[in-house]
């Protein structure tokens, strides 16, 4: 469930940042063009530990983009827009252990069908 009950604090925060055409995901904010191309193209996926109630903070540096997650058995758990200028929340508790990937769900140029990313809950 996305939103299991208001006021209750996340035990991580999960930075996303679209840009066209990959995610970047880190446990730090992403400030600058330079930090989203380090962690899009060689920092290792985020570990989250089973379990943990989460709150992605997602936005973008370019065009609007879907932000879709997607669980290891491949069912679309929740999604939110991530628009420039803008953080969207998205809360989740992720109990379920494996690979998780995101997707683009709003069409965003030529490679849009390229545009994803992944994490793993253990």
């Amino acid at each position: 469930m996305p939103y299991p009950s208001e006021g209750q604090l996340p035990d991580r925060v999960i930075h996303v940042v679209g840009k066209q055409f990959a995610f970047a995901i880190s446990e730090s904010p992403i400030e600058r063009d330079e930090q989203w191309e380090e962690i899009s193209s060689f920092a290792p996926p985020v570990r989250i530990p089973a379990g943990s109630f989460v709150e992605f903070r997602v936005t973008s540096f370019d065009v609007n983009h879907g932000f879709s997650v997607y669980s290891p058995r491949g069912q679309l758990l929740a999604q939110t827009q991530a628009m420039p200028g803008y953080v969207n929340r998205l809360r989740l508790r992720l109990s379920e252990r494996g690979r998780y990937t995101v997707l683009c769900l709003e069409f965003c140029g030529s490679a849009h069908h390229r545009m994803r990313g992944v994490f793993f809950v253990e």
